[in-house]
Order: structure tokens, then C-alpha cells, then sequence
């Protein structure tokens, strides 16, 4: 397909889902049995200068198997040259067990295809396991003292190489850290916060005010004034109150009050405004600032200003810079002096009905402000990194460590997102910080590496550390239209490569890797590749993802592979919408327990695809997501993808504002996306607030349907045991959600629904069972300021239950946006849905089939095929 073809078939819409016509047959069965056409042989203990021919040396050592990839590849060159360029026989590489230490990714190029006919493939050896390693053995260990050894790597000291993961025995040991890995609570424990940097009385955000309803309402802050002088009093606020507008409120210090002005009512009730209110005469010190209003009436106090230079001008000095109300500040002149106090700050309240968010702040990029009793005393901080979960604490990050200031406790880093207080981090290799069995340290200067050892028979054991990003490289041209097709890679292990930091000295164009979201490192790149398979192939201990694919992949397979141990993800796809992935089957994968270095990353993470099949795979302990499909803007689309019969278990598990299924859909468009028949079990959602508190579960759901998902099918899925909703639509259109079953355990809000503007509308929830068991729990929850009733186009025939014991029906609670039950179906919603038991046969089993009797039934449910969740449910 040439390139003005795939952009018209993209814009009309010809994304439908296709089935993969494969080879099979004898090659799916003994792969030595009867196999038609040429067989290379590969062996650890094999010569590059044999033929490759032999499974075995022979008894006079003159002739056997290869020793590398690369000589085998070559062959196969040499072999199609013969054969006038086009291969005449399916080619097998067998490789023997045994582990092939890569001294770079072995590159397959357009030249190296096969055909449909005759495939190349890449294969284990029957009952072998061959390793692919991208790590170096580390040998010539010397004793350093009674605990430690150390061994010295010239490339390192050279700056030719540098590590940050080190494999000992079969297990990653543990790179020096602050405070220390916590076995028994790995994501609770082991961390620092972040503090608070400024003054008492700024701790605080713009927009985030105080209401002030009641004459006689007091706040109070303790503040210290730098000068004794008289200061302006510039005030940002909202009110509707109209009225004589000197007699609105008072400001009192210690010494000294004065009555505010010039407060006229503001447009809107969240169009917040400056104005200079009046002057008030400080004394220098600390003292008591008390604010008190004088009248009734729906009064906001955002935050003030006290100055004493008469020029400064906070509406041109302050520029709050996004959304999250970052700001940048400009000074008041020489020798004159701000105060600058956010309302929710404050240190008392006198009065009842005042409502006072609780302080949270944007931060700054630039540095991290350390608990004082927590602050380490090394001596040399030359290497360090902080790894941190920066804002919101959607992703994590690594920054190298600047600078320090022992007095005032900061880190100097350089970071893309703020960093705010309550964000948990730890930091790392710090030789000094190398102080328990297990642990070790890589000096980049002097070359030397330092461990611990917990091996009793240390340095009789096989330490690896990964001096490569990537092991396999499949490399096309989709600009010429030159693509790799038809190479096949089965029953090989892939383990020990490294991972990028972003801006880090040591990893200079280790990647394309432009912002906090979109690390992307992985074993094996398909790039521009067609046709090619991934089956039943082991990744393990790995920096990256497993597979990443991008430039126009199509019709490529990756199948029935054991992903574990990852430091991001399992499968990722990349690109615009002119060169995404399409058309690509990923299905019965077994991807469980990755994310241990990067946060945001999915089990199958398509940062941009269409038309692609997650079907059938098994996902389980992600920080983040099970499945995500992300529509960035027209130009990086991901539609008409079906997400089917997976089996998705314990995701969301480090961060929050997340799902185990998410979308993102800004081009506002219908996606034509499919998510059905999918099991989703436990996705807590964690974050912390600013005093460094954890708090499980939050905002977290089953499928989130995020910021303008449009034209989405959620059909026939089980989730169970969610942390904060079953479902989360934000500002999307046309969405259906039907036949599914939602179970709740704990939460609050069951459906939630968040409307930002007109987009919002024509959604359909209908044929759904909903239970739940928390007593305070609300079946429909608007996160909106207006609730809109034309957010959904149809929302009946659902089943709707209580376990502990609530009747929906009778209860006076407001358990839908429109209030009660009753309140709700007047409104014309779930007017034929039933409150009644759903009579599963054995949910504690995961048995959610429904007895013959079941009440859904009555409704239009249909019985879920949970015999097909997983891989145990694929089929060819």
C-alpha cells in the first residue's frame, strides 16, 4: 500500500477488523519433524568459519553449528543470491540452549524477508532454551572489605558504557538507595516526600478558594512582616453580592484594620478578580492577619497581596501559566516587599459553613525540598539520581541530581512537571548509601563496581549487567515501500537490556524519547515490518517494554509470549496517524509484573494504532494501565481497535487518574473502538496530598473512557472490586455501554459521568447489572458543576442491586444526579430497570454466569462466554 493510498483509506474510515492468514501446519508442530526446506543451526559453542549445518560439532571439530545470529543471517543472504533473490524454501535457525551474549542488536533489514511461502524463522531448538542477553558477564572480582567486592569496568570508566540495572544469580539486586526498598511494603514504603519550600502563608493554589457566605466568618494566618510601612491590600476574589461595596469586608492585624473597597461583583462565579482593596499600616514581625466578612452572600476569597511598592501589580506580575495554576512572579522593586497569602493557608476559622480546601500546591521544576531529620549527610553526592513521582503522580520520572544546599535541605534538579509537596521519591546511586546485603554502586569516574553480596558462594556466581536498549531490530523503509515481511521468531528468551533516562550524561541517543510519557525501550523494534510473528517467546528481566512496534507495522503477530519482569511495559505500538502500527494481532499474552522502573506504561500501550486486535491475553500487577488507546489530536489517532476476552488483574496500582482499560480521544471524533468481553479485577488507583499521605483507592476505575472518548463500545465486560467506579466517561459522545456486569466493592460512585462542554451527549447505558455494597454509595455520580441531562441519550433495562442491604428503590439518598431513584426515572431514566438479586452462580469463584432465573434476563441481558477470557480461550 503506497503512501497517498494509506492517508485516504485512513481519513474515509476503512479501518475494519481483519483476520491474519498465517503459515502453519508442520511448522507449529516438531519443528525438526519432517520440515521442508533449509535449516541453519546456531550454539553457543558454535564457529562462525562452519556451515551451520549441523546440529553438533562433528568428532573432528572441523564443522557444526554457528555461534551468532549475524553468521546466520548472512547465509540466508548468501542463499537468496543464489536462489536470484527470492527465497525457494522456508529457511529455520535453530538455536541451541545456552545464552548468546549480543555485542549489539542483531538487525534484520527489507533484503532478509521471507515470503508467505517461505518464511524465515528464528526458533529454539526442540526442548532447548536459548537466551538472548544484551548484558556482559562481570568477572575479575576482588575483595574490597568484609562485606564488599569490586570489580573494575574500563568502557565504564571510559565513558563507552553505563548500567543501571545489575543481574545476580537470576535476580535483580538492588542499586544503592535512600531510604531503602521496602520488601514487605514495596509501593507504601521506601519513599521520601517532597516538602513544602515557602512560607506558611503561601501554601496554597490559585483558584482553589475559601467561601465566605456568613457575615462575621473569620480566617486567620500568622505571617511575618519584613518592614514596618504601609502596605497595599490587593485581594483576588469572586461574588454576586450586590450591595455597597466598602462594607464587604475587614483586614485586621495585630496593630492596626482596615475596612476593603472597590470590590464590584465579579461576571461569573469562578472568574476570579484582582483588585486594589485599600492600604493597611504593618509593624515589622510576626503577628496575627484576620480577615472577616462584613456581609451575607456568596463571597470566594482566592488569595491577597500586601505591598508596600506602589507600583507592583499583581494583575501583570503574576501569570498563572496552566491549568493547575502554576504561576511565575515578578518581585516588587529593590528594598520594597510582597506578602503574598492564599486563602486556604490559613491557620484558624471562626464560624460555621466555611468551606477550606485543603492546601494543595503547584511546585517548582528546579528543586526538591527535603524533611529536614531526613536529609542524608553524604559527603559526595557525584551520580545521584532522585527517583520521583512528580504532580499529580500520573508518571514517575528519574533526575539526576544537580546540586545540593545542606542548609536549606533542597536537591537542584531539572524536571518537566513541578514538584510538589506530598510527591514521594527516593534517591540513588550514592556510594555512601551503600550499606545493606544486596545492594550496589557503579562509579562512573573510577570504572569500579561495588556490591554486597547476599551469595555465599560469591564470585562463584554469574553477575550480568545489560549493556544494550535493544536485542532484535526488524528495520524497514516505509517511505520507499520497503518492508521486512515474513520472519517468525519462536520459543526464544530475551533478557538484560538497559533503559533510557531522559537528559541523563549517560545516555546519549540511547532513544526518541521526548517527555515523561512516552519511554518506549524494548527487546524487540518493529520498524515498517509486515507479516512477522512473535510466539511463544520469553521476556524477562528487561530495562524496556518487550516488543515495540512502529512506521506503518501491518498484519504482524504477537502471540502466546510470557512477558514478566519488565521495566515498562509488555507491548507497545508508536507513530502518527501516517505511520502508526495497523492492522496487528496481539493476543493470548501472559504480561504480569512490570512497570519496576517507568509508571506509565499499559500491559499494551498503543500510543497511537488502528485497526489492531488485544485480544485474549493476560494482564496482571501494572502500576498503571492493563490496555490503553490514546487519540492525542488528528494527527495521532487510535481508532477502530478491538479489545476483547482479556483477563486483566491488579492494574493501577502506583498511580491515579487512570483505568485498567483507558482511552483518550482529543479529536473529539467518533473512534470506533471496541472494548468487550474483557474480565478487570482490583485497579485501586493511589496518590498522596501534600503532608505526604498516601490515599487508596483514588480515582482510579475499570474502563476510563478519558478527556472526549467518543463513539466507544463497551460490551459484555465483568469488572470487579474497582477502586473509585466501574466506569469514567469524560466528555465524549455516543459512547455505548451495554450488557456489562459491574461489581463494586467499596467505592462511592459506581457510573460516573464528567461533562466539560456541548460535546457531552448521546451516550447509551442499557442491559447492564450493577451491584454494590458500600452504604453510602451513589449508582450515578456527576463530576460536573451542572448536571445536564442530554450527557446521556438512553439509560435503560439495567439491573441494579444492593448487597448490604440498601433498598434502592426506597431510599431518600440522592443516588443519581437527579436525586433519588424515583427522581431519577422521572427524569426519564431507567424507567423499565429493575432493583432485584442478579442470581449469579458463584461469584467468590469468578463465576458470573447467571442462574436460569436471573431477573437480567427479563431485561435483555445475555450470558457472558467467560470460558473465553484469557489465553486459554484462543484460538487460531
Amino acid at each position: 500500500m503506497d503512501r497517498r493510498t494509506f492517508l485516504a483509506w485512513m481519513s474515509f474510515g476503512g479501518l475494519a477488523i481483519h483476520s491474519f492468514a498465517t503459515v502453519r501446519g508442520s511448522l507449529a508442530s516438531n519443528p525438526q519433524q519432517n520440515r521442508n526446506g533449509i535449516i541453519f543451526y546456531i550454539a553457543p559453542e558454535g564457529n562462525d568459519t562452519w556451515s551451520g549445518k549441523l546440529a553438533k560439532a562433528n568428532e573432528t571439530k572441523t564443522d557444526g553449528p554457528f555461534a551468532t545470529l549475524s553468521r546466520s543471517r548472512d547465509a540466508i543472504r548468501e542463499l537468496k543470491h543464489q536462489q536470484g533473490g527470492i527465497l525457494k524454501q522456508p529457511v529455520t535457525v535453530f538455536l541451541r540452549g545456552g545464552t548468546y551474549y549480543l555485542e549489539k542488536p542483531f538487525l534484520l533489514e527489507p533484503e532478509d524477508s521471507g515470503t508467505a511461502e517461505c518464511p524465515v524463522i528464528f526458533e529454539a531448538f526442540p526442548n532447548e532454551i536459548p537466551i538472548l542477553s544484551g548484558g556482559k558477564q562481570i568477572e575479575n572480582w576482588r575483595k574490597l572489605n568484609d562485606h564488599l567486592w569490586v570489580a573494575t569496568l574500563p568502557d565504564v570508566k571510559a565513558g563507552k558504557w553505563y548500567f543501571r540495572l545489575l543481574r545476580t544469580d537470576g535476580k535483580e539486586a538492588t542499586r544503592a538507595r535512600y531510604p531503602k526498598f521496602d520488601s514487605k511494603e514495596p509501593i507504601l514504603g521506601g519513599w521520601l516526600h517532597a516538602q513544602w519550600g515557602g512560607k506558611p502563608w503561601e501554601k496554597g493554589a490559585f483558584n482553589s478558594a475559601v467561601s465566605l457566605n456568613k457575615a462575621n466568618q473569620q480566617l486567620e494566618w500568622k505571617i511575618v512582616v519584613p518592614d514596618t510601612g504601609d502596605y497595599k491590600i490587593w485581594v483576588r476574589y469572586t461574588h454576586n453580592i450586590e450591595t455597597n461595596q466598602d462594607d464587604l469586608a475587614i483586614l485586621r492585624a495585630d496593630s492596626s484594620q482596615s475596612q476593603l473597597k472597590n470590590l464590584p461583583p465579579t461576571k461569573e462565579e469562578d472568574n476570579y478578580q484582582w483588585a486594589m482593596a485599600s492600604t493597611i499600616r504593618l509593624r515589622a514581625g510576626e503577628q496575627s492577619l484576620i480577615w472577616e466578612n462584613l456581609k451575607d452572600g456568596r463571597f470566594k476569597l482566592d488569595a491577597f497581596c500586601l505591598t508596600n511598592d506602589p507600583e507592583w501589580n499583581p494583575e501583570t506580575a503574576i501569570r498563572i501559566i496552566n491549568w493547575w495554576a502554576q504561576y511565575e512572579l515578578q518581585p516588587p522593586k529593590a528594598n520594597q516587599h510582597l506578602l503574598l497569602i492564599q486563602a486556604e493557608a490559613c491557620d484558624q476559622i471562626v464560624g460555621k459553613e466555611i468551606n477550606v480546601p485543603k492546601p494543595e500546591v503547584p511546585g517548582l521544576r528546579d528543586r526538591i525540598f527535603v524533611d529536614r531529620a531526613k536529609f542524608p549527610q553524604w559527603q559526595n553526592w557525584e551520580g545521584a539520581e532522585v527517583h520521583i513521582f512528580p504532580a499529580w503522580g500520573w508518571v514517575n520520572t528519574i533526575l539526576p541530581v544537580q546540586s545540593i544546599d545542606k542548609e536549606s535541605q533542597t536537591l537542584f534538579v531539572n524536571s518537566q512537571q513541578d514538584i510538589r509537596p506530598g510527591n514521594r521519591f527516593f534517591i540513588t546511586n550514592v556510594r555512601e548509601a551503600l550499606d545493606t546485603p544486596g545492594e550496589w554502586y557503579l562509579d562512573a569516574n573510577t570504572g569500579e563496581l561495588i556490591y554486597w553480596p547476599t551469595q555465599p558462594n560469591f564470585p562463584n556466581v554469574n553477575i550480568v549487567a545489560p549493556q544494550l536498549d535493544r536485542l532484535i531490530v526488524l528495520k524497514g523503509d516505509w517511505q520507499t515501500d520497503k518492508f521486512v515481511q515474513h520472519i517468525y521468531f519462536r520459543g526464544l528468551t530475551l533478557s538484560d537490556t538497559n533503559y533510557t533516562v531522559l537528559n541523563s550524561a549517560f545516555d546519549r541517543g540511547s532513544g526518541s524519547n521526548s517527555n515523561y510519557y512516552e519511554f518506549a525501550d524494548a527487546a524487540i523494534w518493529l520498524s515498517s515490518t509486515q507479516k512477522c510473528i512473535i510466539e511463544n517467546c520469553t521476556f524477562f528481566q528487561l530495562g524496556g517494554y518487550a516488543v515495540r512496534l512502529e512506521n506503518r507495522c501491518l498484519e504482524n503477530e504477537i502471540i502466546s509470549n510470557k512477558m514478566s519482569q519488565l521495566g515498562q511495559g509488555g507491548v507497545v505500538l508508536l507513530g502518527t496517524t501516517e505511520t502508526q502500527p495497523f492492522n496487528n494481532l496481539i493476543a493470548a499474552n501472559d504480561i504480569q509484573d512490570c512497570g519496576l522502573i517507568y509508571k506509565h506504561i499499559a500491559g499494551v500501550y498503543v500510543t497511537t494504532g488502528s485497526n489492531n486486535r488485544i485480544i485474549h491475553n493476560r494482564i496482571q500487577r501494572f502500576p498503571r494501565y492493563g490496555i490503553s488507546l490514546k487519540t492525542y489530536d488528528e494527527n495521532r489517532l487510535s481508532h477502530n481497535n478491538l479489545v476483547e476476552f482479556n483477563e486483566i488483574v491488579d492494574t493501577n496500582q502506583e498511580t491515579n487518574d487512570t483505568g485498567a482499560i483507558e482511552t483518550l480521544g482529543r479529536d473529539r471524533q467518533l473512534s470506533g473502538n471496541i472494548i468487550r468481553f474483557n474480565l478487570i479485577r482490583h485497579t485501586p488507583g493511589i496518590g498522596t496530598n501534600s503532608d505526604g499521605e498516601f490515599i487508596k483507592p483514588y480515582m482510579s476505575s475499570g474502563v476510563f473512557l478519558d478527556d472526549h472518548s467518543s463513539g466507544t463500545m463497551i460490551y459484555g465486560n465483568i469488572i470487579v472490586g474497582i477502586g473509585t467506579g466501574a466506569v469514567h466517561f469524560s466528555n465524549g459522545k455516543n459512547n455505548t455501554f451495554e450488557n456489562n456486569i459491574f461489581w463494586i466493592n467499596g467505592s462511592p460512585n459506581q457510573i460516573n459521568c464528567l461533562q466539560r462542554d456541548d460535546l457531552m451527549k448521546g451516550n447509551i447505558f442499557r442491559h447492564n447489572i450493577v451491584v454494590v455494597d458500600n452504604p453510602n454509595a451513589k449508582l450515578w455520580k456527576s463530576h460536573a458543576s451542572k448536571w445536564n441531562r442530554n450527557t446521556l441519550a438512553e439509560v435503560d433495562f439495567n439491573l441494579y442491586w444492593h448487597v448490604g442491604g440498601l433498598d434502592l428503590a426506597k431510599t431518600s439518598k440522592s443516588i443519581t444526579p437527579e436525586g433519588n431513584f424515583a427522581q431519577w426515572q422521572a427524569a426519564g431514566f431507567d424507567r423499565n430497570s429493575l432493583i432485584a438479586d442478579p442470581q449469579f452462580l458463584d461469584p467468590e469463584k469468578n463465576n458470573y454466569h447467571l442462574s436460569s432465573n436471573s431477573p437480567a434476563f427479563q431485561l435483555g441481558f445475555q450470558q457472558i462466554p467467560l470460558e473465553k477470557i484469557g489465553p486459554q480461550g484462543f484460538l487460531r
